[in-house]
């Protein structure tokens, strides 16, 4: 950046136009601006740094008109300067109140301006002034472009404070930095320090880890190879970080070499094993096969051998098979006569017990006699046969009647069963039911408790971390306490140390001087009269070497891991719910767990219930059935029974079987056997209860 010109107008302290000329006074090289404090020599620099970004430095909180212009000479700021080598123009007016152009007692606000002008030259060397931008956004978008820095950095590297300045002069070294900080902005370097040193206690971590991983594997790999592949030569050593990289992997891809040698070898072997025992088994077999046929052999001899001695006994058989034959001839002839004499002795015993059974007056007939009593007999018989179809009728509906009262009696009771058990229905379902809410009420307990238990166990376990934290936090007071003692004992010994070589600088500068050189500080070539050092001078090195910052390094890191280990605390007092004691929590989860038991015990009680409900409903369905079918039935057999049993009245007979009208020798039959009962009254009917 090279400035040409500066024009200001009404601007600060100046309330008339003036103009300051650059390339005058750069025209011998560096020029300087003095003056008196409030002469205007840094509302130069805030008039080109509104000229580049329409803003003030942001440290001074000027007013850009001056109280000491006339009301009708704005104020503005026009800057001619070069910037990557392009020369640019730029006009600037602030916001500010001018008059009314018609009405010069009225003021009106001045919107701000900016125009941004660019000399240019044309075909013929001729330079002009040319408008290229009157937006102020485009306007500070270009300025900053060229510029490449923002307002900000500006006024840290290129305006530089003077009251800023006279700090940076008088301050020490740890002043200086802390001001150097402040005014160029060097907090991302200490962001960035702390991101590398972050780094690098990750990168030594995780190398730690890989060298830990390393060394797992090795002894894994060591164990896996035992002692037949020497293990134990060239492997890595915990003491030895440099053969845990490519020593250790030329180690284990000799291992590896070797092992593939070991199992060609035991491939090959196996194969051979395999051969043999394909051999091993054909001749196994074979000594099978024969040990079978011997077996074979040994059978079948002893089966003849045996064939030989059963030789007689089988000549006997045969012998006694041909007497049989010959014996079978006469079997027909001799049964034919035994079943003749069975029969004949069979005819003399059936006309014997049929004798038994006739009357004394037939037992001695003869045959003509015993025909004539049948033929009486049968005339009495047809007699009686034709009351046969009424006595069959009243002895079908008889046994019908008795079949429907034994069929409404069994009704009657499984009627009565089935009330019994309708009466019964509505307490069991209601005990069913009750059950039924019980566990869907012990369900909806589980599901509050459950997330009631969550909360405590994570209490819990904060607890347990809070308590652990609290032992930690008063541990790392102790060593915060010890690292402020050792810091302020360090930094007593430092400034000391440092007093001590401030005193002496003059002696320590003097030991630098080398005779023909120029004294740093005279300028002299000569010294004739160096000073000395005193007794126990210290040095830049003794400095050096003061534990100081290690001290204060030591007790940053305590207070670190303390307000580390406070956040912590704080964070799991928090998900503890405070202080309460672990034991508190621990008896409150144990309640917990046990109601929740109890609740989930009582909840699986609801399958249950609900499907004794659901065969409850299903048991009165069948039940209610089961009632409605005997009742029908019964109202049936009633009206079935009441019918027979008219039927059986009109059809009981009335007259007696005729008399015998037989010769003094005809039998006389028993009126028993026809005799016909009396119509009876019928049973009163059932009904349903």
């Amino acid at each position: 950046m090279r400035l040409h010109s500066l024009h200001l107008q009404a601007f600060g302290p100046f309330a008339r136009r003036h103009t300051v000329d650059f390339d005058a006074l750069s025209a011998d090289g560096l020029f300087l601006l003095h003056g008196d404090t409030g002469a205007g020599k840094s509302t130069l620099f805030a008039a080109i740094c509104f000229a580049l970004y329409g803003l003030p430095p942001h440290e001074r909180n000027m007013r850009l008109r001056s109280d000491h212009a006339p009301a009708g000479l704005l104020t503005e700021v026009t800057l001619e300067v070069t910037l990557a080598g392009k020369r640019l123009q730029i006009r600037r007016i602030p916001a500010q109140k001018r008059p009314h152009l018609r009405n010069s007692a009225e003021l009106v606000d001045q919107k701000p301006e900016t125009y941004l002008h660019q000399w240019v030259l044309d075909e013929h060397g001729h330079g002009q002034w040319e408008g290229i931008i009157k937006s102020h956004k485009e306007a500070g978008e270009e300025i900053k472009s060229l510029l490449r820095l923002t307002r900000q950095q500006f006024c840290q590297v290129v305006l530089l404070p003077q009251n800023e300045f006279t700090k940076f002069l008088r301050a020490d070294a740890s002043e200086r930095r802390i001001l150097l900080g402040t005014l160029f902005g060097t907090r991302r370097f200490g962001l960035i320090e702390e991101f590398l040193a972050t780094r690098k206690t990750l990168t030594a971590k995780t190398r730690d880890e890989a060298r830990a991983d390393v060394l797992r594997l090795a002894e894994r790999i060591q164990q896996a190879a035992g002692d037949d592949l020497e293990p134990a030569q060239d492997a890595p050593r915990a003491d030895d970080p440099a053969t845990l990289t490519a020593p250790t992997r030329a180690w284990a891809s000799a291992l590896h070499r070797q092992a593939l040698t070991l199992q060609d070898a035991a491939t090959t072997a196996t194969e051979t094993a395999e051969q043999q025992l394909a051999h091993a088994r054909i001749a196994e077999h074979a000594v099978r096969d024969l040990h079978r046929l011997q077996q074979t052999h040994r059978t079948t001899a002893r089966d003849l051998g045996l064939l030989h001695e059963q030789t007689a006994h089988h000549d006997r058989l045969a012998d006694r098979r041909e007497r049989a034959v010959k014996a079978q001839q006469l079997q027909s002839v001799l049964e034919t006569a035994h079943t003749a004499d069975l029969e004949h002795t069979r005819a003399l015993d059936d006309d014997s017990r049929a004798r038994a059974l006739l009357l004394a007056e037939h037992a001695s007939l003869d045959a003509a006699a015993l025909t004539h009593a049948a033929q009486q007999l049968h005339a009495d018989t047809g007699a009686v046969q034709a009351l046969l179809p009424e006595e069959a009728t009243l002895q079908r509906h008889t046994a019908e009647l008795d079949a429907l009262d034994r069929e409404r009696r069994q009704l009657t009771e499984t009627l009565t069963d089935a009330q019994e058990r309708l009466n019964t229905l509505p307490q069991r379902r209601a005990d069913l039911a009750a059950r039924l809410e019980d566990a869907r009420s012990a369900q909806e307990t589980s599901r509050e408790l459950t997330p009631t238990l969550n909360l405590v166990e994570k209490q819990l376990e904060a607890a347990r971390r809070r308590d652990a934290l609290d032992q930690q936090i008063s541990a790392a007071h102790k060593v915060l306490s010890q690292a402020k003692k050792d810091s302020e004992q360090a930094a007593k010994t430092y400034i000391d140390i440092r007093r001590r070589r401030t005193d002496g600088i003059v002696a320590e500068l003097a030991g630098r001087l080398v005779d023909g050189e120029d004294c740093p500080v005279c300028g002299s070539p000569t010294h004739p009269a160096p000073a000395t050092a005193q007794p126990g001078q210290p040095t830049a090195a003794d400095e050096q070497a003061a534990a100081h910052t290690r001290a204060q390094q030591s007790e940053n890191k305590a207070k670190e891991t303390l307000a580390h280990l406070n956040e912590q605390a704080a964070t799991a007092r928090g998900e503890a719910g405070g202080d309460t004691p672990l034991a508190d929590l621990t008896a409150h989860r144990t309640t917990l767990e046990q109601h929740l038991a109890d609740a989930l015990s009582q909840a699986s009680d609801a399958g249950p219930a609900s499907e004794q409900l659901a065969l409850l409903e299903k048991e009165q369905a069948e039940t209610e059935h089961t009632r409605n079918t005997a009742t029908a039935r019964l109202g049936a057999a009633n009206a079935t029974y009441d019918s027979l049993h008219t039927q059986r009245a009109k059809s009981s007979p009335t007259a007696s079987r005729p008399p015998s009208t037989g010769t003094p020798h005809s039998p006389t039959a028993s009126p028993t056997s026809s005799s016909t009962p009396a119509a009876s009254r019928p049973p009163p009917r059932a009904r349903p209860p």
